[in-house]
């Protein structure tokens, strides 16, 4: 009867139980966990578990007590007590509670990134194809017989070379080539600069026009007529002087001094025949009239009495009776071109009279 009675009222008091049971679990795990800030978090975003195993969070387990109460109701129910009893034996129940670690976060291992190593690609050298070479454009020169032309291209070549011939300063025969030659030496083209310093140019077959004949001195001066041996024999050229006097070439050099320093000219040029018509020639006859007539001590340094001397006995007087002043122009052109002389003090001392 008492067995009975104590397995009805656990059976309909089985809730009463759970739900102390339930409590005591809420009060001592669950509200310590929501108690932390976000250990519930980390809780829950790492335990996975099934639902259905809930029911294995906790198991009661009721030991047999059919034995003992029998015992202890025989002994309490000796029939010598005054009152009856009715044995209530609670049985304890035992609790599982799952163990729960303490660190729920999982272990990572270190693992290091391997370090990318990029190797740049080697860009290929551009080489820019070769471009076809332009031709060379021909000089645009008379294609002069080497046996006919004098040598030196350039006018300061040319004067150079006259110099070193005659034994007189370039200086000298510049400043009396520039009067005599008028703007000749500044005007004339390359082309026909070599062309006029080769002999015979008169005569050549690039000669196609009469200007060119007029503009290299292919003339008398005193009447502008073109010599017989000229190509354009008996042609007129503007610029006649007049008179008695006869000059040709770019120096206005005179039949009289052509001739007299013929073979001397030849003979310092290394040449079979000279003509005043050449530019290398007409320097060259100046220049070995001018030794002639100064006989200077050395062939580069000059006095200043040489230098006025030259000049004077080239033209014949230094220009003071006649109001030319020749000396005076060519003391000009001598200090441009790098003389070093006091050519105008010389000329002033000297005047017209070239011989002292």
């Amino acid at each position: 009867m008492y067995n009975k009675n104590v397995k009805e009222y656990l059976v309909k008091n089985h809730r009463v139980f759970l739900s102390i049971i339930l409590s005591l679990v809420i009060v001592f795990f669950v509200v310590p966990i929501f108690a932390t800030p976000g250990k519930i978090k980390n809780l829950l975003s790492s335990i996975k578990f099934n639902p259905n195993s809930l029911v294995k969070l906790f198991t009661i387990k009721f030991e047999s007590t059919k034995p003992k109460e029998t015992e202890l109701v025989s002994r309490l129910d000796n029939r010598n007590n005054s009152f009856s009893l009715t044995p209530i034996i609670q049985p304890s129940p035992t609790i599982v509670i799952p163990t729960i670690p303490g660190n729920l976060a999982p272990t990572l291992p270190n693992v290091i990134p391997t370090k990318i190593i990029t190797i740049p690609t080697k860009v290929p050298t551009s080489i820019p194809p070769t471009k076809a070479p332009k031709p060379t454009k021909a000089p645009d020169v008379f294609p002069i017989d080497p046996s006919l032309a004098r040598p030196g291209k350039t006018t300061d070549e040319v004067f150079e070379i006259a110099s070193q011939k005659t034994c007189v300063p370039k200086e000298v025969l510049k400043g009396i080539a520039y009067i005599e030659s008028g703007s000749f030496f500044d005007v004339v083209s390359p082309k026909y600069f070599l062309l006029y310093n080769s002999f015979d140019w008169w005569k050549s077959s690039y000669l196609t026009e009469v200007k060119r004949a007029c503009s290299g001195y292919d003339y008398e001066s005193n009447t502008g007529k073109i010599p017989a041996d000229s190509n354009f024999a008996g042609q007129i050229c503007p610029g006649a002087q007049g008179g008695d006097l006869v000059t040709m070439g770019p120096l206005s050099v005179s039949d009289y001094w052509e001739g007299k320093y013929k073979k001397p000219v030849a003979s310092a040029l290394g040449v079979a025949k000279t003509d005043q018509r050449v530019i290398l020639d007409a320097i060259a006859i100046v220049g070995v009239s001018l030794k002639d007539n100064v006989k200077p001590a050395n062939c580069s340094n000059w006095t200043a009495h040489e230098v006025a001397k030259a000049a004077c006995s080239y033209y014949g007087s230094c220009g003071f009776k006649d109001k030319t002043y020749y000396c005076n122009t060519f003391c000009r052109n001598y200090v441009k071109f790098g003389g070093k002389a006091a050519c105008q003090t010389a000329v002033n001392q000297m005047q017209d009279n070239c011989w002292n």
